[in-house]
């Protein structure tokens, strides 16, 4: 959640939303700045790990507070000092639930992607959009198996770009001003030409990824892949 520029989006559209945020002075901070929205907003101060109901250390970073992560490496990436907190922990299971099956669920969790791309696997509840930032071909293979055959590639750089649509397609309108540390437009709300076949998107990735490799300046920052099925987007199969 960190400070919940992403939940304040959502909320101010008339979602319900469920923040999950490690840090516990952040997700205090957040309930608070977001306490208007009374209690369509839920702030959980755990961390997501293999198992719920157990504690776990967590590596806060305070010079650079939203890369906070479950492993030293992660979270100083050799640039900044952390601090270890211990936290209580959840999982996904637990979160769905407690709180229900989310129309759109975002993970963007430092170096703990992939415990949330796993669980998502292994739940029989499918929220119907999902999105998450993308460290390797497999995220792809592993959405695909969870049963999502349609994706959408955003570069967070390409944000401030963006406006959202007026009439809006998801929820309330909202005349949000994105940067590149917010996760931007979900769901339907994305550009409708965008969305191919995960497979078509996974080769578009390894495309990106080949380009940063050769140089930075032409595939900047890092990337997210929204996920959901050819019946949502009312396509034909293919």
């Amino acid at each position: 959640m960190h400070r919940g520029y992403d939940s304040e989006f959502y909320l101010s559209k008339g979602f319900r939303v469920v923040g999950l945020e490690a840090v516990p002075a952040i997700c205090e901070a957040t309930r608070k700045r977001l306490s208007r929205f009374g209690a369509s907003f839920t702030a959980v101060n755990k961390a997501l790990s293999q198992r719920a109901g157990e504690t776990t250390t967590f590596y806060s970073v305070p010079d650079k507070d939203d890369w906070g992560s479950l492993t030293k490496l992660a979270a100083e990436k050799g640039t900044y000092a952390s601090v270890e907190i211990v936290i209580p922990t959840t999982d996904l299971h637990e979160l769905f639930e407690q709180y229900g099956t989310p129309y759109y669920i975002k993970c963007d969790l430092e170096g703990a992607d992939e415990i949330f791309r796993d669980q998502l696997a292994k739940d029989h509840r499918r929220p119907v959009f999902v999105s998450l930032e993308v460290n390797s071909e497999v995220d792809f293979d592993v959405l695909k198996l969870a049963g999502y055959d349609r994706a959408q590639i955003v570069n967070q750089f390409m944000h401030p770009f963006t406006q959202a649509p007026n009439p809006p397609i998801e929820g309330e309108y909202h005349n949000a001003r994105f940067n590149g540390e917010t996760s931007g437009l979900f769901g339907l709300e994305l550009p409708r030409d965008k969305w191919r076949t995960i497979e078509q998107a996974k080769d578009m990735y390894q495309r990106w990824k080949a380009l940063k490799a050769m140089d930075d300046n032409l595939a900047p920052r890092w990337v997210d892949v929204h996920v959901c099925t050819t019946e949502t987007l009312g396509l034909r199969a293919c």
